[in-house]
Parts: C-alpha cells; sequence; structure tokens
C-alpha cells in the first residue's frame, strides 16, 4: 500500500462520499438522516445493510460485514484495497499521484500474462499486414470497425511458423509457451496453437490475458468453426465470462447485464453500442462464472439463441439461477437468429427491440417445460407441475402466482394454490430464519483486552508497555490486529488508521477494527489510569488461570514434596493477585 500516499489516501476518503459511490452498485433507500440496503454479500431480501452518513461507514446486521467506503469497494468488486482506493478516486475524479518507484506486488502468474499480451500485439500487427487481409476482409463483412477491433485487441494469427518464429525471437521458453496454450506438440513436432484465424483475446474478470478464442476464416473449411484455448494454469474456461471486466461497470450503471452465447454475440451488441454484454464461452454455465453474475447485483436478460440448443441451454442457466436466487429474464425466441444475424438484417434498432421483449422465467417454464413432458402421462404431469411450483414461488408476487396456478390447474387438473388449514394441535413447525450478527456483551478479560487495544490504537507508548508487561492478547482477534499495530509503530509514531488497514488483508480483521472504530462508546482520547486498570485486570484474570491450572494439578498429584511445591506456587500467585486489587482499591 506504500505506492499510494497517505495524504491522498486521506484526501480521498474525506472527499468520497460513501452513500454516492455504493449508489453505483446498489439501490439505496434513505431512513432518518442513514440509509439502508439489500445486502449484497449474502442471501439478503430485506434491508439489513446500513450507511452511516455521519461516520462514513457500513455496516450489515445479518453478516456483521462493514467498512467504510474503500472496504465497500474491494469487497464488492473483488479487488486488492490498493485497486479500491483507485476505484474510488476514478469515481470523484481525484487525481491519485501513484508513485511507481516503490516497487508492487506482482502476481505470480504476470510472467503468463506478459507472454500473452505480446502474442495480442503480435496478431494485432499481423492483423494489418498483407497475410491478415483475408481476416480484415472477413471483419469488415460483420461490420467490426477499427473501435471495436482496437477495444477488443482483435487480431490475426498467421501460419504456424510465423509464430514460432516470433516466439524464438523474443526467446520465450517452451515451457511458458506451453503453459499459455500457445504452442503444442503435434505428430510432426511443437506447433502454433493458432493459425490462420481470427484471435479474441479472453480476460479473467481483474482485465488479465489469460487465453483465446479463435474463428476460422472460411467457412468451407472442415476445421471447427471455434476453438478456444486448452486449459492451463492461468485458464479454465468454467472459471471465466468473455467481456466481464468490460461490461461490469456499464451492467451496473444500467441495471442489467445481457447474457449471450459466444464472444460474436458480444461484438454483435458492441456494434450496436450496447456494451453490457457478456458470455461463457459455451452455453453451459458453471457455479463459478454464476457467482461472477450475481456478484454484479443487476438483473440478467438471457439472449441465448432460438433453436432447439440455445432453449436447452436457456433451461440449464435458469436451473442454476433459480439455485443463487438470480434475477432473470428471457428474450423471447421468435426466430432462430442469433444476435449478430440480427444486427446484421436491422441494426441497432432490431437488437434493441430483441432485448426489450423480454418474458418472465414462469413464462419461459410454461412454454418450454409443456414441451419437454408428456402432461398425458401421469408421473411427466407430476415433474411439470412440481417445476413450475417451484419456479413461481421463488420468482413471482402473489397476483402472478394466482394466475400461473389457474393455467396449470388447466393443463394438469393438480390445484397448486391449495391453503391448508393450520393442525390445531401438533408440533409447530420451526421456522428458519438467517442468523443475526450480534456483537456479544463481553465480560471480565475480554472487555479489559478490548479496552487495551483501543488504548494501544490511541497511543505508541500504550502500545509499547502492554508488550512488554502482558505480551499477547488472549483473544485471536484482538492478538493478530496488536501485530499490524506494533508494525505499524516501528514505521511511525503516531497511529494511522488508514496506513493500518491498508497493511491488513484478511477480511475478518478489517471488519473488527471497523467495529472498534465505529463503536459509539469507545474513549476517543487515551487515558493512563484507565489503560493501566484495564492491564491490571488482564493480569488478574491470567493470574487467576494459572492458579485454576495449579489447583487441578494439586488434585491429581499424589502426597509429596511435588504437591507442596505446587501448594507453595499456588499461594505466591494468590499473594501476586491480592496485591493488584489492593492497587486498584
Amino acid at each position: 500500500m506504500s505506492w499510494i500516499r497517505e495524504e491522498d489516501m486521506r484526501a480521498i476518503r474525506q472527499q468520497a462520499d460513501i452513500v454516492d459511490v455504493m449508489s453505483h452498485y446498489l439501490s439505496l433507500n434513505k431512513k432518518g438522516k442513514n440509509y439502508v440496503a439489500v445486502c449484497p454479500f449474502h442471501d439478503d431480501h430485506d434491508p439489513s445493510l446500513s450507511i452511516s452518513t455521519d461516520k462514513q461507514i457500513f455496516k450489515c446486521f445479518v453478516c456483521g460485514t462493514g467498512g467504510d467506503v474503500f472496504g465497500f469497494v474491494q469487497k464488492i468488486e473483488n479487488i486488492s484495497f490498493p485497486e479500491a482506493v483507485v476505484k474510488v478516486a476514478e469515481m470523484i475524479g481525484y487525481p491519485l499521484h501513484v508513485d511507481l518507484s516503490i516497487e508492487q506486488k506482482v502476481p505470480e502468474e504476470q510472467p503468463y500474462f506478459d507472454v500473452l499480451e505480446s502474442y495480442i500485439r503480435f496478431c494485432a500487427y499481423e492483423l494489418q499486414s498483407e497475410e491478415g487481409l483475408v481476416c480484415q476482409e472477413y471483419l469488415q463483412k460483420r461490420q467490426i470497425n477499427e473501435d471495436i477491433r482496437n477495444r477488443f485487441q482483435i487480431g490475426y494469427a498467421p501460419a504456424s511458423e510465423r509464430s514460432l518464429n516470433f516466439f524464438r525471437a523474443k526467446r520465450y521458453s517452451e515451457d511458458y509457451l506451453k503453459d499459455t496454450g500457445l504452442i503444442q506438440q503435434g505428430m510432426y513436432g511443437i506447433t502454433a496453437s493458432f493459425h490462420d484465424r481470427l484471435m479474441i483475446p479472453i480476460h479473467d474478470d481483474q482485465g488479465h490475458p489469460v487465453g483465446f478464442t479463435a474463428r476460422r476464416l472460411l467457412e468451407e473449411e472442415s476445421s471447427p468453426k471455434y476453438i478456444n484455448t486448452s486449459s492451463t494454469r492461468i485458464y479454465e474456461k468454467g472459471n471465466l465470462i468473455f467481456n466481464y471486466h468490460r461490461a461490469k461497470n456499464f451492467a451496473r450503471k444500467n441495471n442489467r447485464v445481457i447474457l449471450v452465447e459466444g464472444a460474436m454475440d458480444v461484438l454483435a451488441f458492441e456494434k450496436a453500442d450496447i456494451h453490457e454484454s457478456i458470455a461463457c464461452l459455451g452455453t453451459a454455465c458453471t457455479k463459478a462464472q454464476l457467482l461472477l453474475i450475481k456478484a454484479l447485483r443487476v438483473p440478467v436478460i438471457v439472449c441465448y439463441d432460438g433453436d432447439r440448443a440455445g432453449q436447452e441451454a436457456t433451461y440449464k442457466f435458469s436451473k442454476l439461477a433459480l439455485e443463487y436466487n438470480l434475477d432473470i429474464q428471457i428474450v423471447k425466441a421468435f426466430s432462430n437468429q442469433d444476435p449478430d444475424e440480427v444486427f446484421m438484417a436491422s441494426g441497432q434498432r432490431g437488437l434493441l427491440d430483441m432485448i426489450r421483449k423480454t418474458q418472465s422465467l414462469a413464462e419461459f417454464y410454461l412454454d418450454y417445460l409443456s414441451r419437454l413432458y408428456d402432461l398425458d402421462n401421469y408421473e411427466d404431469k407430476k415433474r411439470f407441475a412440481s417445476e413450475m411450483q417451484n419456479c413461481i414461488q421463488k420468482t413471482c408476487n402473489e397476483f402472478e402466482r394466482n394466475t400461473y396456478f389457474t393455467k396449470i390447474r388447466a393443463m394438469t387438473g393438480f390445484d397448486l394454490d391449495i391453503k391448508q388449514d393450520a393442525p390445531k394441535a401438533g408440533p409447530k413447525k420451526r421456522i428458519q430464519t438467517a442468523a443475526i450478527y450480534v456483537e456479544q456483551p463481553k465480560q471480565g478479560r475480554s472487555q479489559a483486552e478490548r479496552a487495551c487495544l483501543n488504548m494501544i490504537l490511541l497511543s505508541k507508548d500504550a502500545a509499547m508497555r502492554f508488550k512488554e508487561e502482558i505480551g499477547f492478547f488472549k483473544e485471536d482477534l484482538c492478538n493478530r490486529l496488536s501485530y499490524y499495530c506494533y508494525d505499524l509503530y516501528r514505521k511511525k509514531n503516531r497511529f494511522d488508521f488508514d496506513e493500518l488497514i491498508a497493511m491488513i488483508d484478511e477480511e475478518d480483521l478489517q471488519n473488527f477494527l471497523i467495529s472498534i472504530r465505529q463503536d459509539p462508546y469507545r474513549m476517543k482520547h487515551f487515558d493512563e489510569r484507565f489503560f493501566t486498570d484495564s492491564m491490571d485486570k488482564i493480569k488478574e484474570c491470567t493470574l487467576q488461570d494459572q492458579i485454576d491450572q495449579l489447583n487441578r494439578q494439586i488434585l491429581e498429584t499424589p502426597e509429596g514434596q511435588t504437591k507442596i511445591d505446587l501448594a507453595m506456587k499456588k499461594k505466591e500467585l494468590i499473594i501476586q493477585k491480592n496485591n493488584l486489587r489492593r492497587k486498584d482499591g
């Protein structure tokens, strides 16, 4: 974090209004002088996230997540703390000065990213060559203009030997090239994995290049239309979403994300100046990909092809979406045209009309499942009714439920709207509720440790004295946080909250520090007497623990000199404890 100056970080925090920043990601409702929202960090249905305008912090009273404006952006974007600071600076237009002379933490995968980035530039160069003319003509035919080519870093992979010559000139090792999927062992030796293809780079959710999807240029060829990078150390298809890193901000701004089947469909929306589309690089969506989509916290418009495979893929995605309570709408499939074909035929207006005409998931299920199941077969009819009931209960309001229940009753004879009378006797049903995060009152040593830790946050002298006289905290969170405090005080003589929280990587420790800071009852200034009394309480509790341990040993020890020695040691500890109490009195 040292590469962002403290004065910059402090200024950004002061200038950034947490309500403005969080409203980029969540729908906020004013409640008094503060705001509330549905918490994005757990499966929340009622607003349990509170945002304090005075303290400029947020706190969820169900899952316990809390923090300041940097902490929120770090968690919602799943990025590092320094990246969150930079992100907030960009949002408020703060001219952040980054000291690049100080070494930044480099991802261990960076050498692989660098190799791929170099090959991306090579393919972009080859696109402009004479050999790339066929690829240029293909892009022009598909109306993919220069702006889109540059933003998506589209290029051309030439003949295998030309790529191999490039790798040799760069002196890349075979291991790196194999680990990035750029070369492979063929029957006649090493060959480039991609040749004579349109190259579209694939990035992870943070924007690092990890692989390619490559399209053939001639339709009459017998080779596959698309080939993707095979699984590598940094490329696992099921963990990646094409265009996610570019689309996520547009998705949050426009309160929707458009899910399509492939990269060319994404480019079709880009041609129409619609920038919030993504693709799962294959129609089967994995749980890892769905969690990335869920993190956007926006409705999903599913725009798969209208053919049988596309409809089946929509159904499979919807089952996973229901499991994770994702808000989805389905584009009505009036034809078998994909988004690019719609754009080529009708331009931007055609795509806008296409994604405007959506149907609810229940409506899609009613049509799709009635064709999937044989409603003349009793078992199929039961399965149909059961799936419909699950979908309706999870996605529909009361008015919609009545409408769909009526339709299902007419189709199957099953009445899904039967309301059971409550039994007059018998055990009550257990209602399952979310576990609510409640800070338990602290007693004895725990309360004294929190008090001492607060004094340490206020004074370097307190930190040094505690370390010398007691040495450690019994409570794990207090103990771990104290080590960060000692480390901070080695560099400077005063406490700096911004620098301390930037040093901490563990989320539970960040939340703990925030909870101490926002405690309305904590002391704001160092108090020598209070600190001494709190340390004495810890010492007294420590002595009592030792006395209790000796009592157990005395009971287990047979009569003899060892037992006498234990009793004498216990007596000394009792005297020390009594002396502490007299001092307090």
